[in-house]
């Protein structure tokens, strides 16, 4: 059947944790690739940790701090998730935070209002998102929503 190919890869979550871990690394890599100078990421960049490692110097092991950190949390969420009701929320949640990363970088090329708008809007997207999963696993299946109890 051809649908277990993605059936296989949705439901992986080894390689799904990847996705927002790579694009944190894009989105860096982007940025400071694109920013003139260390001053305009001091200014402009969205992240306190990463404008605090670039007034520090240690940018590249912020990121790799970063994509160890996104990878890790993007794995226990998808593990602890899976075979629940709101697991396509949490996929959706992560290729929402992905998609804000990778504008995010490419925001720095392109330098537009739209992008940046654009950014912010996913970030909401995100957030609307994650509310919409709780919601739905609240009302719709609230046996699975154990939050701690045995």
């Amino acid at each position: 059947m051809p649908g277990q190919a993605g059936d296989g890869l949705y439901n992986n979550a080894r390689v799904l944790a990847m996705v927002p871990a790579l694009s944190v690394m894009a989105d860096y890599s982007l940025t400071f690739h694109y920013a003139q100078d260390i001053g305009e990421v001091l200014q402009y960049e969205f992240s306190p940790f990463v404008r605090f490692a670039a007034g520090y110097g240690i940018v590249p092991m912020a990121i790799v701090a970063l994509v160890i950190v996104y990878y890790l949390l993007s794995y226990g969420a998808l593990r602890a998730l899976c075979g629940t009701c709101v697991y396509p929320f949490a996929v959706g949640i992560l290729v929402t935070v992905s998609l804000t990363h990778l504008m995010g970088g490419f925001s720095w090329l392109v330098r537009l209002p739209f992008c940046s708008y654009m950014v912010h809007g996913l970030t909401i997207m995100t957030l609307l998102l994650a509310g919409a999963g709780l919601i739905w696993g609240l009302f719709r299946c609230p046996a699975q929503m154990k939050f701690g109890r045995s």
